[in-house]
């Protein structure tokens, strides 16, 4: 199946136009979400086992976010004995409404997560907040997309993440505005880790416009672990694991922290801690 196809495509050598991922034989879950006007709405979706024997997922959720509501959606996947994951969400915001992204990924072999929000009526806004572990040869890509349709419409988009060992991750984050958004603003900033030489990360952060009173803003990184850092930490008497371990956890943890369930916090930062 072919996922993730980006809006405005890139040289073909980077390979990052779109995402192959096999799902044999598996039943679409889909499920829909309505904020009526002025309804909050917090749902969290915890991907943590093998369900009915199939090691692979296809998850589709469809979000409707009417006048002045709001709907925080968590989404965490860490069941490491998947094999594949394709997430589909899409998010029709309406005037003033805001939907709150959350996204915990440190799962399946194969990840495929796409989350498009169009932003439709005046004031409507999306936040995106998302962190990611990867490790051994795990493969995660990773596609948000605002569509920026009404006036004054606000999208923020911020991406923390870890890779280890052989894994690769590929990050497209589009942020299109569209004509008659007069006045909109978006953002969007990712970063990562690298813990091993043999990961691959890849970012492709798009800015799209056919209007002209709008900002925009793109960053992204990907680095090592400052050595400085991990010196200082070491002279207070840390190994060199524990300080790589404090590190990563400086830049995951805010995120993973914002779940509802804080024994369910502790536990997804067990886990990951345990992988690095």
């Amino acid at each position: 199946m072919i996922a993730n196809t980006l809006p405005l495509l890139t040289w073909r050598w980077l390979k990052v136009n779109d995402a192959l991922i096999e799902l044999p034989e598996v039943l679409e879950q889909v499920t829909e979400i309505t904020a009526k006007e002025n309804d909050e709405i917090s749902t969290l979706f915890d991907f943590s086992k093998i369900e009915d024997g199939n090691d692979s997922r296809h998850i589709k959720i469809k979000i409707t976010a009417e006048k002045n509501s709001k709907v925080d959606l968590y989404y965490v996947s860490r069941c490491t004995d998947e094999s594949a994951a394709l997430t589909d969400i899409e998010a029709d915001v309406a005037e003033g409404a805001t939907v709150n992204f959350i996204q915990i990924e440190s799962g399946a072999k194969r990840t495929v997560t796409n989350y498009t929000a169009n932003l439709k009526g005046r004031g409507a806004t999306t936040n995106i907040d998302s962190v990611y572990f990867a490790g051994g040869e795990d493969n995660l890509d990773i596609f948000y997309h605002v569509n920026h349709i009404g006036e004054e419409t606000v999208s923020n988009i911020l991406v923390n993440g870890a890779l280890k060992d052989k894994a690769r991750k590929t990050f497209k984050g589009t942020i299109d505005f569209k004509r008659g958004s007069k006045g909109s603003k978006g953002s969007e900033e990712e970063f990562a880790t690298l813990l091993d030489e043999d990961v691959r990360s890849i970012a492709v952060p798009v800015l799209l416009c056919v209007e002209d009173d709008v900002e925009g803003l793109h960053a992204a990184s990907a680095g090592k672990i400052d050595q400085d850092k991990l010196f200082y930490i070491m002279s207070r008497g840390l190994s060199q694991e524990q300080a790589k371990k404090m590190l990563v956890e400086t830049q995951l943890f805010p995120t993973i922290d914002k779940l509802p369930d804080k024994d369910l916090v502790q536990e997804i930062w067990g886990n990951i801690e345990k992988r690095i």
